[in-house]
């Protein structure tokens, strides 16, 4: 179906999201062309961020291996091969000095969303990525899936778990995606028979056009977005420019150093 607020978004993603890709969720087909790109794969072990696996000397493996490396040679990097996934949590990237201003370009889909301390997780992000690159991001439009039955979260929100250190034990909005998601859409009742409501398999927070554009333009610089509709689902569609707002920066710059010296997501 397309994009719904006509703006300039796809010739911008097209121009800016090429060279080395750090990719975070699948394959990220969004408007997205792989044509100039070369992709690393980062997931979450069983997170639902894409596809890993392991135990490659099965027979089953092995052909899922030759598989993989077919579709390699066909359509180049337009899906992700599981034996090349690097498995990391990203809201720890920043301790990874060998991944630190490495990568061209950010990109993910269906991610942020899962995160219960987002604005940590985009920094983690632009550590990975080159002052010069761009990010882009696809995150579900909660009209469009099975978050409708939501209240969008407010910005303020957002930054309020930034600000008090918010982490994966958080269970604040257990409740009111169980309400939507399981109970009055069903989408993910199948789902959540097998994955518990925690972390990372359950939306942390809701969003739409408005407060998606407004989280990324109080972080970042040089933000285009839009809303691409799919068949059955819709995602807001982020671009913009891998630099820090200054006014951020003014704000949080010690707090960024506090999470860096001594913050555990996991809650421990």
């Amino acid at each position: 179906m397309g994009l719904l607020l006509n703006t300039g978004i796809q010739e911008q993603v097209e121009k800016k999201i090429r060279g080395g890709i750090a990719r975070i969720g699948g394959s990220v087909n969004q408007l997205l062309s792989y044509k100039n790109c070369t992709v690393d794969d980062f997931n979450v072990f069983d997170g639902g961020y894409g596809r890993v696996r392991s135990g490659w000397k099965s027979v089953m493996n092995i052909r899922r291996f030759l598989k993989e490396e077919l579709q390699f040679r066909k359509e180049g990097w337009k899906i992700p091969r599981g034996r090349r996934t690097t498995l990391i949590d990203m809201h720890y990237a920043y301790k990874e000095h060998d991944l630190l201003c490495r990568y061209d370009a950010i990109i993910s889909s269906n991610v942020i969303e899962h995160s219960p301390n987002p604005i940590w997780f985009l920094l983690n992000l632009h550590f990975v990525g080159k002052p010069d690159g761009f990010q882009y991001h696809a995150i579900p439009h909660h009209k469009y899936t099975y978050d409708m039955y939501r209240k969008t979260t407010p910005v303020e929100h957002i930054i309020q778990d930034f600000e008090t250190f918010t982490n994966q034990k958080d269970v604040t909005h257990t409740e009111d995606y169980a309400q939507s998601a399981i109970e009055k859409h069903g989408w993910q009742r199948e789902f959540h028979k097998k994955y518990p409501l925690t972390y990372p398999y359950i939306h942390f927070h809701v969003f739409d056009e408005v407060n998606t554009r407004d989280l990324f333009e109080y972080v970042f610089e040089d933000v285009e977005n839009d809303v691409y509709r799919m068949e059955g689902f819709g995602d807001n569609v982020e671009r913009f420019r891998n630099v820090l707002n200054g006014g951020f920066v003014k704000r949080y710059g010690e707090l960024i150093k506090r999470y860096q010296r001594n913050y555990d997501f996991s809650g421990n």
